[in-house]
């Protein structure tokens, strides 16, 4: 399938997110559990429309989703509103990682990480 690609992508950053998280490198984590979960998004889209939306906003795309798969709809808004927070880290992460000096911690990273579980769960689910 020629969205496959997407779906390679997203699980190459989340093994590059678990060795970030297992040598301690929070920013690098945070980095690549954002690319894993937008490319995640990407995917599930590009089943449904087979093509995506080019943004670089996971919550942008989470509504796109919710739009799309209208079954999920509610479903795919409470869990925005639920990890609206993890989203928001994960947002941060894709600019700040690159640019600023910005620091994240096991925590956030680690709880990003659940949220990447959390969401690929949700997304097996539509």
């Amino acid at each position: 399938m020629k969205g496959d690609f997407l779906k390679k992508r997203a699980q190459d950053f989340s093994r590059d997110a678990q060795l970030a998280i297992k040598e301690k490198r929070w920013n690098s984590a945070a980095f690549h559990l954002e690319q894993a979960c937008k490319f995640y998004l990407k995917y599930y889209l590009f089943l449904k429309w087979r093509d995506f939306p080019k943004t670089h906003s996971l919550k942008e795309l989470l509504l796109e989703l919710a739009r799309v798969y209208k079954q999920s709809s509610v479903k795919m808004k409470k869990f925005i509103k639920e990890n609206e927070h993890i989203i928001g880290d994960l947002e941060q992460a894709y600019i700040t990682s690159r640019y600023l000096p910005v620091e994240f911690n096991e925590k956030q990273a680690r709880e990003m990480a659940g949220f990447k579980n959390k969401l690929i769960n949700l997304l097996k689910k539509l």
